[in-house]
């Protein structure tokens, strides 16, 4: 006689089922950091994002793109953002003369220009379109990420993307689920990069100045500071020019010496040299 499992089980099994998958998120927080720093880079140089993926990852490429284009978040400044997968028309003539493959690749020929970010999605990292419109892309100059499911398939094992993010889980609504805050904590950290002094720090050369009276542990700003020393438990002593403070730098491989990004007490980013 089948047991029955009565809806608590169930809740706890859907909640196993994603566990991994979200610890394992947690231990990418530094390739999510260092991906929305490049894409934060390219958008303070004025390039676009150009988002693409088949299928279900089509509605996560639209997504991005409307995320970015007219942020939820009334204040935040909106970001150049148009999503391949949208237009219909396109795709499909594409389609019938070059094949399925191509529908990317031939759109970032002609819409993308070498300061752009290219940001393909595919659920098991195996799509061929991505795949080609990732290369194409890449060859092109432009800023690569993607957002893979299960292992990574051809877009890791091919490092098909200069940042390759992965949500490791063979179940399809798990993958989503993750490519979601994915691309959430993408958005975040891009506002987070970019506001800081007007994003003074991305451009070389320029120094971003700390605010007066500002706090690194309880601001709503990013400030840049020296490590000065690592302590235990992930903790750094951290200067800034108001003084030196505890910060936690789980986040990042930081050595004494860099300058790394600090928010809400926490190191995000490493700032380049």
């Amino acid at each position: 006689m089948a047991q029955n499992v009565g809806p608590a089980n169930a809740a706890v099994a859907a909640f196993d089922r994603r566990a991994p998958a979200a610890r394992d998120l947690a231990g990418q927080a530094s390739q999510l950091s260092d991906a929305a720093f490049d894409m934060a880079v390219r958008f303070h140089n004025g390039g676009k994002l150009l988002v693409f993926g088949i299928g279900a990852a089509s509605t996560d490429a639209q997504h991005v793109a409307v995320e970015f284009v007219h942020p939820v978040i009334v204040g935040k400044r909106a970001f150049p953002a148009i999503s391949l997968a949208t237009d219909i028309a396109t795709m499909t003539a594409v389609a019938a003369r070059a094949g399925m493959a191509q529908v990317f690749s031939h759109q970032l020929g002609q819409l993308a220009e070498p300061g752009d970010i290219a940001f393909g999605i595919s659920a098991d990292g195996n799509c061929p379109s991505v795949l080609a419109g990732l290369a194409v892309a890449r060859d092109a100059g432009l800023l690569t990420v993607a957002l893979a499911g299960h292992d990574g398939g051809a877009v890791a094992a091919n490092s098909a993307a200069d940042h390759v993010l992965i949500a490791r889980s063979d179940d399809p609504r798990v993958v989503k689920e993750i490519h979601v805050t994915m691309y959430h904590l993408l958005w975040e950290l891009v506002h987070v990069f970019t506001e800081q002094q007007g994003g003074a720090h991305l451009v070389p050369d320029v120094q971003a100045q700390c605010l007066d009276d500002v706090c690194v542990t309880c601001s709503d700003a990013a400030v840049p500071g020296m490590v000065v020393t690592l302590l235990d438990d992930g903790l750094a002593i951290v200067g800034t020019p108001s003084g030196e403070e505890e910060v936690s730098v789980a986040l990042v491989a930081a050595a004494v010496g860099d300058t790394v990004l600090v928010h809400a007490g926490e190191a995000i980013a490493v700032i380049p040299k």
